[in-house]
């Protein structure tokens, strides 16, 4: 009979912390979709935290989906993004006029429209390239750059520089220059720091 209690109360105590440790998973998950919720309200405050919380959760599920449309339209696709307004939708930007079809994909967590966009200039791959090829010119063109970003999608180059606004202001004849060259808008962040590698 002894033996009998203890076997049910180091039975009672094991499942209890299984408890406890499944409840402080959970409460970490809940933090973090506080965070993600809180972030995503700040970025689009329009949206609610309900209908929030559903756009991450279907985010995440809509992610297959969107491989498998980059994998389609691999030789057209300039771009592609999970846009919030009017609603929370996939765009696909594609080179080229060919029109294509707005869609429905579904997941588990619901259905999302998926928008063609067409008539753009380059592909993704097409965009990059073209950068490559003129990076040298870049850099011996502009001092201090830090690293870029690009927008295929509205065939703009964000180029980041140490140096200050003025600094910027003061290239602008080099940048219509270079927009001449590279056939793409190209605008200058000021002020961003060289990354860091630790």
């Amino acid at each position: 009979m002894k033996w009998t209690l203890l076997g049910c109360f180091f039975l009672l105590s094991l499942s209890t912390y299984a408890h406890a440790q499944a409840v402080d998973q959970q409460s970490e998950l809940d933090e973090e979709m506080q965070v993600l919720v809180r972030s995503y309200v700040t970025r689009h405050p329009e949206v609610s935290i309900d209908d929030a919380i559903t756009r991450l959760t279907i985010q995440t599920g809509i992610l297959h989906a969107m491989e498998g449309l980059r994998q389609e339209f691999a030789g057209r696709l300039t771009e592609i993004s999970i846009q919030p307004v009017p609603d929370q939708h996939i765009l696909v930007e594609l080179e080229g006029s060919a029109p294509v079809a707005n869609r429905t994909v579904s997941t588990r967590s619901g259905n999302t429209k998926v928008v063609f966009e067409t008539g753009h200039r380059h592909t993704n791959e097409a965009f990059y390239a073209l950068v490559d090829k003129h990076r040298e010119l870049l850099y011996r063109t502009i001092p201090g750059i830090t690293g870029s970003m690009g927008q295929p999608g509205e065939d703009r180059l964000v180029i980041h520089i140490e140096g200050n606004e003025q600094q910027a202001q003061a290239l602008q004849a080099s940048i219509s220059e270079l927009e001449g060259v590279l056939g793409l808008s190209i605008s200058l962040r000021p002020n961003m720091a060289r990354s860091i590698n630790l």
